[in-house]
Parts: structure tokens; C-alpha cells; sequence
């Protein structure tokens, strides 16, 4: 459905620091971005997630979206757990433990976290049968 979502930051080499690590918890590399031009691209090609600096400064700063969040894909609960306890001792906040969400689905292992701008993501593994 999607080809391209984006989400503002206010200082793109603070938030490159916490986007490179997290973002490789997911086996999701740069893809293409320019530093000085104020954004960087992250994905697996065919699709991809992008973090940028204001678009339009003349409006105001970069301000976070109150009521919704972006969910990414990962390959196990484990892969779930690395993301978010690196997005953690890389100063960004908890905002949901790694762990089973009965009330969505009964294999539903996700965590959430809220970045350095308040924007609120997701992580997301459907856990398996042992």
C-alpha cells in the first residue's frame, strides 16, 4: 500500500545516531539520503522509511504527531528486544516493554519506543510455534 513514509526531526545527525543502530536491529540499511539536505532513507529497497529535517522552515519547527505511530517489521522477537534495548541506551524512551500483545493477537510481540522528536514507533514480530 505504501511507498514512502517520513517523519520530521529536528537535528538529523543527533537522530542519524539513534537511526543507524535501530534501524540495523531490523536488517533495514541506508538506502539513500543526503546529510546536508536534511534527510536520510532507510528500507529494503522496495519500500522505505525516511527521517527529515523541516521541509518548510519558514512554518516552524519539527513537532511531533500526538495519536499516531509507525509499526516496522522484524524478523523474530528477538530481533523485537534488540531494537528496542538499543533505541534505549541510546537515549531514546520506552514507550512499550518487548513482549506478547494478547489484546491485537495471540502472537503478537511487539515494542514501542518514542524517539529523540516524540515520534512514537513500533517493532513487530509474529511469534512462532516452538
Amino acid at each position: 500500500m505504501f511507498s514512502h513514509i517520513s517523519v520530521g526531526v529536528r537535528d538529523l545527525q543527533k537522530s542519524l545516531k539513534l537511526y543507524d543502530p535501530i534501524m540495523a536491529c531490523l536488517g533495514y540499511p541506508r538506502l539513500f539520503g543526503d546529510e546536508e539536505e536534511g534527510f536520510m532513507a532507510y528500507g529494503p529497497g522496495d519500500c522505505f522509511f525516511i527521517i527529515n529535517t523541516p521541509l518548510d522552515p519558514e512554518r516552524g519547527p519539527v513537532t511531533f504527531n500526538n495519536g499516531g505511530h509507525i509499526c516496522f517489521k522484524a524478523d523474530s522477537p528477538s530481533a523485537v528486544t534488540q531494537f528496542y534495548e538499543t533505541a534505549l541506551s541510546l537515549g531514546a524512551n520506552g514507550g512499550g516493554t518487548p513482549g506478547i500483545r494478547s489484546e491485537y493477537a495471540a502472537d503478537y510481540y511487539a515494542a514501542f519506543i518514542f524517539d529523540y522528536d516524540g515520534n512514537k514507533l513500533e517493532v513487530l514480530a509474529r511469534e512462532t510455534s516452538k
